[in-house]
């Protein structure tokens, strides 16, 4: 499955936009029918398969609730997650712990697939949970058949009320408010029968304890540094899914990462945040730990020199972006643009939104250089693993390699099986039943070198009559739960807000229009339009690289982007107040010192 719901923050974050299946056998089948007798004969038996189908076939023919109506769609998805994780600082341990949990989440819909009993996204439950993937109910991690039948039974009457009284709400609202050219609630989709053996979580704990305490030893050698934190998480999780429509699926997937966070403040009390991540499927992926010190050495020394250097100021001008800055940047404008175009009308008319290229298929949206395509299959690019691929998406149709920008046109959405205007049906990519992209791939036609790009940049300054024009190298996410200050410097990322993007690049360079020297600053934060900024990309490198973008404690994705100029982007100047450093120096000063005696 693509997307594994967020339960807890990091004991059942079942990996959303998964990486490529580990299995030691290709699927059973993947056919767009249901398996054959034969086929199901010899799979071993699997008792979450067996409850979850008796079940449905019961409520199928029985479960009905006087005048109203049996549910038309019946779906079941189990969840199960185990996790390691361990977090060190200083050279020691301060968490570590594995965790297990298996939950169901009942689909139940009353209606037709034109008029149901499902809420769209958009409205108030989804703001409070994901309403979209049904009732969820806790299972027991033991493969008890009556166990789980009892579970599944409890979930299912309680999703079935739930669906009369949506149902009958929706019918109501509509009487009272009619839409013009109403969209459907739910296409109709050839069921897929996917079938990979389930994973274990199987890794030695021992040496990630050892790994995470050496690799946060590294910086007590640097008292200079405030607050630092080595996180590794390591996910198994396997995914059941059955519905009446002949849909049948089992998928085990297997997420690493392991994530390295500091603190450096400046002399005038301005707090500055980078991180590394390093992840893959299993932890044998991970870099040898002679490469992960190397990274986090690397990342002290940045945040030194971060901390030494001058102020940026703020402008508004040509700025470059290379692939590790332009990167979380893409994806969100490309995001925004192309996924979740159904039309969100329903609930509260607070909530209510219009997907911002919704009825745009074959207008220009983005710069003319611009082809956009998201391949949810993708697993390498030049020899680098991509993260974030699947074969089949939460609704469990096949994923399919969609172009949705084509020289600055938009040629497709994202979808699922919501309908949407100007498609036909879901394309595979469904998260959590909305339409998101997954691997993507920019490129730029045509693109230019990388001392050509730079020459560019340094002319469109000259042309604005500017004396320096900048450069951002890296724009690093950095999770709320790494950073434990809540500082707008710290958070390192971005905020969106009235249709703005503000990133918080960790590595600027101020760039002399004259002779091309670069000089770092501090503390910027670059302001872009989501609306405007793909527009606004005057030429594209032939740089392209393959970035992860970390969203959450097991969420990455991988994209390939080139290098990008901004024709015109807003550099703010960093945040006026700081905080007073500590009355007393680190006692990590003591150490260092007395290792330097010795």
């Amino acid at each position: 499955m693509k997307k594994l719901l967020q339960l807890t923050s990091l004991a059942l974050a079942f990996f959303v936009n998964a990486t490529s299946v580990v299995a030691e056998t290709p699927a059973t089948n993947l056919s767009d029918t249901p398996s054959t007798p034969s086929t199901a004969n010899k799979e071993p038996d699997d008792v979450i398969f067996r409850a979850l189908q008796d079940e449905m076939a019961r409520n199928q023919q029985r479960l009905k609730l006087g005048v109203h109506s049996q549910p038309y769609f019946l779906q079941y998805k189990v969840l199960d997650s185990e996790t390691c994780y361990i977090t060190a600082s200083c050279g020691a341990i301060a968490q570590s712990r594995t965790s297990r949990s298996r939950y169901l989440y009942s689909d139940v819909r009353i209606g037709d697939y034109n008029l149901d009993s499902s809420r769209k996204p958009g409205n108030l439950d989804s703001l409070f949970g994901s309403s979209s993937m049904g009732v969820s109910q806790s299972l027991p991690i033991e493969d008890d058949y009556y166990a789980l039948r009892h579970q599944m039974w409890l979930a299912s009457d309680r999703a079935y009320k739930k669906a009369i009284e949506s149902y009958e709400d929706k019918k109501a609202n509509l009487k009272a408010h009619p839409e013009t050219d109403r969209l459907g609630d739910f296409t109709k989709e050839k069921p897929v029968v996917f079938l990979k053996p389930a994973v274990n979580l199987k890794l030695d704990k021992k040496k990630w304890e050892d790994t995470c305490r050496k690799l946060s030893e590294v910086f007590v050698q640097y008292p200079e540094i405030e607050y630092s934190v080595v996180s590794f998480t390591s996910q198994a999780g396997n995914a059941w899914l059955v519905n009446n429509e002949g849909f049948k699926h089992r998928d085990g997937k297997l997420q690493t990462i392991l994530s390295v966070f500091a603190r450096i403040r400046a002399k005038d009390g301005r707090p500055y945040c980078d991180a590394e991540f390093m992840a893959g499927e299993a932890d044998k992926e991970l870099p040898d730990f002679k490469n992960m010190e190397k990274s986090v050495k690397d990342l002290v020394a940045r945040l030194k020199r971060t901390a030494e250097a001058p102020l940026a100021k703020a402008y508004s001008g040509p700025i470059l972006l290379e692939p590790e800055a332009s990167a979380p940047m893409l994806y969100m404008a490309i995001a925004n643009m192309t996924a979740a175009a159904h039309e969100k009308t329903e609930g509260s008319s607070l909530f209510r939104s219009v997907q911002p290229s919704r009825h745009k298929i074959n207008q220009r949206v983005s710069s003319r250089l611009l082809t956009v395509v998201d391949d949810p299959a993708a697993t390498t690019y030049k020899g680098t693993p991509l993260l974030g691929n699947y074969e089949v998406d939460d609704d469990g149709v096949h994923a399919q390699k969609i172009t949705l920008i084509e020289k600055g046109l938009l040629k497709n959405f994202c979808t699922s099986r919501i309908p949407t205007p100007d498609t036909a049906g879901s394309n595979g990519h469904s998260l959590n039943g909305v339409g998101s992209v997954s691997v993507l791939f920019v490129s730029a036609e045509p693109s230019l070198q990388a001392k050509k790009l730079k020459r560019k940049l340094m002319d469109l300054g000259k042309e604005q009559g500017y004396d320096e024009v900048y450069i951002i190298k890296r724009i690093v996410r950095i999770p709320s739960w790494l950073s434990s200050s809540d500082s707008e410097s710290s958070s390192s990322f971005f905020s969106k807000l009235g249709g703005d993007l503000t990133l918080y690049p960790t590595e600027v360079y101020k760039v002399s229009v004259k002779t091309g020297k670069e000089e770092l600053v501090r503390g910027g934060r670059l302001s872009v339009q989501m609306s405007r900024v793909l527009r606004d990309i005057t030429c594209a490198g032939d740089d392209e690289r393959a970035c992860s973008f970390v969203q959450d404690a097991m969420y990455v994705s991988s994209l390939v982007v080139p290098s990008i100029v901004l024709y015109d982007a807003d550099l703010k100047e960093p945040v006026k107040s700081g905080e007073k450093p500590p009355v007393l120096e680190s006692p990590l000063t003591l150490k260092t010192q007395k290792s330097k005696e010795e």
